[in-house]
């Protein structure tokens, strides 16, 4: 779910140059034109305290007024402010064209200069890659589609392995697999294939995803390296849905991994990958450390998936507040689950961070797993699109300017645009359309994203919303756009987010290009998390840089266990780059 960081600095009301007061009434002049000489008060100073409280107060009266005078203003303002970036990367350092000798992620907010960069067709190529690479005594780094904000594939000077062209999708050898295990529901995906291509792979086979996020624009490897994933207390990360994992290692010994007791029958283990020889180990320690490594253990050539049938999915939405809905979630109501999350396959929330009018308002996401048949019904909203419609602004970028301009207006827009999101009738479709954000990650810059205990996710959130208020009327700052709720069941990966324990996710998402907004993120990082295991977590490819190696140790239990996998596999340093350094594991 992404969201918009603005800054409002307070001051108290004050006179006009033209000798107004600002105490007008709209019994005086007429509430439009009152609504609208507020307003070019607040374009011209959107600081002025008192213009801010009479627009709220008109708001709250004559909200189809408010919007009007602001569709207005947006049609007035957005041509005066110049041409605005079409695209998310424009937003930032733009990203480099292949031919370029650097590399930068998506939006361009991390960058590095390779020794070269490599995109292997082959796991023949990768492996003599990776030998070549320790001949020369280099280190190696894959990355993916870019879209971690945090520095996992930052690494100068070194090989850079792009897999974009291992992006098939095939069956598994059912002649291989243990007795018992199904071969129709497992499918062998290879690490650079993008989610948005693999969904429609799969599509054309009867077949899906278990569970997805919602964007869908990553690799499949950066994906589960990273901890990514969707919403339903059942579902995991989609690491979870992982039956084997084949590694390059620094060694280029091609491993297939999988648990002790793995879907191979180790008699049957043909002795190689596509030609190229290769070692079956299944051992939990290994398994349980490579599901979520962030690129630190070697390169992943390819998977084994567990997928489904494919299927459709039922939404529903419903108006609420936090203030209901938290009564639901209560500590002591998990035991095990709290019946508000457990009656449906998929429970979220939107959330307005602030309180308008006494109440911080709540969209309820309900969303039930039904046949793959089932007739498409119904049309999709999002917030981002309602958001536009209701400043009549066509795209993204505007918008951001628009907001920069007028900051105070968001709190009002953001419960007015998500109160859009209400369905009259349930929206049906195929299961991939449904879990995807749609318009919103079209805008996506750069998110910080919190994991927390579900069962302490009411007092989490109470504490994050105080701190975005205290962080408006103190450091005065204001966030555009809701909170993103989601409940996800444990993983058993060392180093996955949702390591141990049911999780509630929190997405705080920043559109790059406003200002200061890092800072903010940075802030509330250090004001949700503690030094301990019942801490707070962040994303990995979502923590902006902000975890330190003594979170990494504080947070996981079992960062021990993984960090001797990783020592292992990891000997020579040749997986070493800015992630390792700022987690002080380099070797």
């Amino acid at each position: 779910m992404s969201s918009i960081f603005c800054c409002l600095k307070r001051k108290p009301a004050r006179a006009h140059a033209d000798g107004s007061s600002t105490d007008n009434n709209p019994d005086e002049v007429g509430a439009d034109q009152f609504i609208s000489d507020t307003f070019q008060r607040l374009v011209a100073d959107p600081n002025d305290q008192d213009q801010q409280q009479k627009l709220s107060t008109q708001f709250s009266t004559h909200p189809a007024a408010v919007f009007t005078t602001l569709r207005e203003q947006a049609a007035q303002l957005l041509p005066s402010l110049g041409p605005q970036p079409t695209t998310v990367s424009s937003l930032a350092n733009p990203p480099l064209p292949d031919t370029s000798p650097d590399w930068t992620n998506s939006i361009g907010t991390q960058r590095c200069t390779p020794l070269r960069k490599t995109k292997p067709q082959s796991l023949a190529d990768l492996v003599s890659t990776i030998t070549a690479a320790r001949a020369s005594n280099h280190r190696v780094r894959a990355v993916g589609s870019g879209h971690a904000f945090s520095d996992v594939a930052r690494t100068d000077g070194a090989v850079l392995i792009n897999p974009v062209l291992l992006n098939d999708v095939r069956p598994v050898d059912a002649g291989a697999l243990r007795e018992g295990v199904d071969a129709t529901t497992l499918v062998r995906v290879q690490a650079g294939i993008t989610v948005r291509s693999l969904k429609v792979e799969l599509e054309n086979r009867g077949l899906a995803l278990v569970n997805m996020g919602g964007y869908d624009g990553q690799t499949i490897s950066g994906t589960l390296s990273t901890g990514t994933h969707g919403s339903g207390i059942g579902f995991g990360p989609l690491a979870s849905f992982a039956r084997a994992v084949v590694l390059v290692a620094e060694s280029g010994v091609v491993y297939w991994v999988e648990p002790e007791r793995g879907i191979t029958e180790p008699g049957r283990w043909a002795g190689s990958v596509d030609g190229v020889a290769a070692v079956l180990k299944q051992d939990d320690e290994w398994f349980r450390a490579v599901q979520v490594a962030m690129g630190c253990l070697g390169v992943v050539y390819e998977y084994v998936l567990e997928v489904t049938e494919a299927f459709a999915v039922r939404e529903l939405r419903s108006s609420t507040t936090w203030k209901e809905v938290r009564e639901e979630l209560k500590p002591e109501l998990w035991a095990p689950v709290p019946p508000v999350v457990s009656a449906v396959d998929h429970f979220e929330l939107v959330l307005n961070p602030y309180n308008r009018w006494f109440r911080n308002a709540c969209v309820k996401v309900e969303r039930t797993r039904l046949p793959g048949n089932t007739p498409s019904s119904g049309q999709r909203q999002d917030w981002l699109s309602a958001l536009l419609e209701q400043v009549a602004i066509q795209k993204a970028p505007d918008l951001v300017a628009f907001l920069t301009n007028v900051p105070f207006i968001s709190p009002l827009v953001i419960d007015q645009a998500i109160m859009t999101l209400v369905y009259k009738e349930p929206y049906i479709d195929k299961s991939y359309n449904v879990f995807s954000l749609g318009a919103a990650n079209e805008i996506k810059g750069m998110a910080l994203e919190l994991h927390c205990d579900a069962k302490q996710c009411v007092p989490t959130i109470d504490k994050l919303l105080d701190v975005f208020q205290e962080q408006a009327l103190r450091y005065m700052w204001y966030m555009a756009g809701p909170l993103g709720i989601r409940f996800v069941a444990p993983s058993d990966a060392f180093l996955a987010p949702e390591a141990g324990r049911m999780t509630c996710t929190i997405e705080l998402a920043m559109l790059v290009g406003l200002k200061t907004g890092e800072d903010l993120a940075r802030h509330v990082k250090e004001r949700m998390c503690t030094k301990d295991g019942s801490s707070v977590r962040v994303h990995w490819g979502l923590d902006l840089d902000f975890a330190t190696g003594e979170d990494l140790r504080a947070w996981y239990p079992d960062f021990g266990r993984w960090y001797e996998v990783y020592k292992g596999l990891n000997s020579t340093g040749m997986f070493n780059n800015k992630f390792t350094d700022r987690m002080g594991i380099s070797l």
